[in-house]
């Protein structure tokens, strides 16, 4: 690809910029800043991480052959028996915008946190009181290499964490955001002002991102293809779940560097954070075509979350307040947590109890009241551990790491309800799907989701959404989704799907025909064609035109032939014809039909006995570089 000359000024005035900055503003202070914690002051762990995702997108998803169209299907977390899914979704990308986001957020926050963390083993008690940055030591063992920490440790952290946010995505997941969101949860606590420059570079590095590949924008009034809201196809929940796992990564790595940032820069870095990167976003599909955006409710579970981290991270270690102790006899921590556990113990007995006698799905309900059972267990656990393990009374700062630890499995588990679906033995709808592989791939109207739970929900209407479109369906993946909606096949007239799997894909072409019936809606058909054969897919009902013509009705019938126009009578059939071509004409029966092709389109008209009417108009596609991709993480 040749550089335009916009394009080559724009990369030269960077470097030069870059330059300017490095020679004129203490090169040695920062060259010797950063190899005192990285070696060679070299981040190698984020360009390890950030060379591991682009290369799966290049060669294992196909990006190298087709960069904006990349295969995407096979590398989702449909469901906890797909494995390759649950092990891929956290690298896969689902377009280039998809990829360069999360690259770029990765290229701004992950140095922060290879900073914070070192290639160089801490030596306890050995800080820079300027910095609040653990000195270097010398360390022992395999984890105190610098190799090892930089191109193994911090490289595999983050890839588990990928991996952890695939398996506890709420429905299909896809994407590194997880990832990036756990690694500003890491920098926000360890380095929250560093963090919010980072979010400031990051928006900065899109802008010239975009300035390059787009040097020109050029955009017409075409509003494009009818999709959802954009923050419609954002994972909020992966996206919550990362960055509560970077927080308690982060609260892990201040205790062990033995040091702690100051609250107020902790609460405003994050809470900066989590506003401008919508870590309030709270988003649900109703009934039809609407979207809730929850942005209130998410502004302030943001302010309550962000307090909680910052007691977390910079609280007090006072021990929690004993509120009754003015009583005569007042229980010890620990015998008021034995009461609780014993109590709510009882409880769970007395629930399991009715819940076996009552019927109805067992499973998922004895799951519920474990879950319930842990979540008010945990925060009685502290007290009623040996002092060995626990020293002291409870303060203020733990209690608050009990409350983040869950909040983090509060937003983690109902995606497990989600994730324990399979693909049902007629998950296929209609009769007319093309094979490609091990994917059957078809168009149908109001299908009913083929995903059904593995365990007895008792109602499972959650999973029987009524759905319309180019619909993929694979048994050996546990795959059924919607490649290209019908809304958007309507808009531009064709689309593709790309299936396959490791090693191989395939592409199935789908094909919009139709007539806008007047005053009634639309005929049309789908067609599809895989291997080199094109297969009708679907054909829609007949579509009656609104207008009748000397007691004629008139129906626009779609026929494995092209479209045929039926008339009647009081209810009986007269005469059927193609439509014809455009500028010539036919009869059926007493009617007789002409298409005209001008600047208004490709109409037919009847007419009987000296009066015309419109029958019906030819579709109309949009021309424009559309495309229908959702961002599932």
């Amino acid at each position: 690809m040749s550089l335009s000359p916009i394009q080559a000024v724009l990369v030269l005035t960077v470097v030069v910029a870059l330059g300017f900055v490095w020679y004129y503003g203490g090169r040695g202070r920062w060259r010797s800043s950063l190899e005192a914690r990285l070696v060679y002051g070299v981040p190698w762990g984020t360009v390890v991480t950030v060379a591991i995702v682009v290369s799966f997108y290049l060669l294992v998803q196909g990006g190298v052959r087709h960069w904006s169209r990349p295969l995407a299907l096979p590398f989702v977390s449909w469901s906890y028996l797909y494995p390759t899914g649950l092990l891929t979704a956290g690298i896969a990308h689902a377009s280039p915008e998809h990829l360069i986001s999360n690259v770029i957020g990765t290229l701004t926050l992950a140095p922060i946190a290879e900073y914070a963390w070192g290639h160089y083993p801490p030596s306890r008690g050995s800080s820079d009181e300027s910095t609040g940055i653990v000195g270097s030591g010398a360390g022992e063992g395999w984890l105190a290499r610098p190799a090892v920490r930089a191109l193994v440790v911090f490289p595999g952290v983050l890839l588990v964490t990928a991996f952890v946010t695939a398996l506890f995505s709420l429905g299909p997941g896809l994407g590194f955001s997880g990832v990036v969101f756990a690694i500003a949860g890491f920098t926000a606590v360890n380095h929250p002002i560093s963090t919010v420059v980072a979010i400031v570079t990051s928006r900065a590095l899109r802008v010239l991102y975009v300035a390059f590949t787009q040097p020109v924008a050029r955009a017409t009034i075409d509003p494009g293809a009818p999709g959802p809201p954009d923050w419609a196809g954002i994972g909020f929940q992966v996206h919550a779940l990362g960055f509560l796992i970077g927080v308690l990564l982060g609260v892990a790595a201040l205790h062990h560097g033995r040091r702690r940032p100051t609250i107020e820069r902790v609460f405003f870095g994050t809470l900066l954070f989590g506003l401008a990167q919508a870590l309030w976003l709270i988003a649900w599909s109703g009934e039809g075509d609407v979207y809730f955006l929850y942005r209130g409710v998410g502004v302030v579970l943001v302010l309550l979350l962000t307090m909680l981290i910052a007691v977390a991270v910079a609280g007090s270690d006072r021990p929690l307040p004993r509120p009754l102790s003015p009583l005569p006899w007042t229980p010890t921590r620990r015998q008021f947590a034995v009461g609780w556990l014993v109590l709510i113990t009882l409880v769970l007995m007395a629930s399991l109890a009715a819940v076996a006698t009552a019927g109805g799905p067992l499973l998922l309900t004895v799951g519920v009241l474990l879950l319930s059972y842990v979540l008010l267990a945990l925060p009685a656990l502290p007290p009623v551990l040996p002092d060995r393990w626990l020293s002291g009374p409870i303060s203020r700062r733990q209690s608050a790491i009990v409350g983040v630890i869950v909040v983090t499995v509060l937003v983690a588990t109902p995606s497990v309800l989600f994730g324990l679906v399979a693909v049902g033995g007629d998950a296929v709808p209609g009769s007319g799907g093309v094979e490609a592989g091990d994917y059957t791939v078809t168009y149908e109207e109001n299908a009913t989701s083929g995903h059904t739970p593995t365990i007895d929900l008792g109602d499972d209407e959650v999973f029987a959404s009524q759905q319309s479109g180019v619909i993929v369906v694979s048994d050996d993946r546990e795959i059924w989704t919607v490649g290209v909606h019908e809304e958007v096949l309507e808009h531009k007239g064709d689309a593709t799907v790309e299936v396959g799997g490791i090693g191989w894909s395939e592409t199935v072409h789908a094909e919009r025909t139709g007539w806008e019936v007047l005053g009634n809606g639309t005929a049309y058909v789908v067609d599809l064609e895989a291997n080199g054969e094109t297969t009708r897919s679907f054909e829609s009902e007949p579509v009656r035109a609104a207008t009748r013509i000397d007691g004629h009705t008139i129906h626009v019938v779609p026929a494995t032939d092209g479209f045929r126009l039926r008339v009647s009578r009081d209810g009986s059939r007269i005469g059927e014809a193609a439509i014809p071509n455009a500028d010539e004409t036919t009869r059926a029966g007493e009617v007789r039909f002409t298409t005209r092709e001008g600047d208004a389109g490709v109409r037919v008209f009847a007419t009987i006995d000296g009066t015309t009417v419109q029958i019906a108009e030819r579709e109309e596609y949009s021309t424009g570089d559309d495309s229908n991709r959702i961002d599932l993480v």
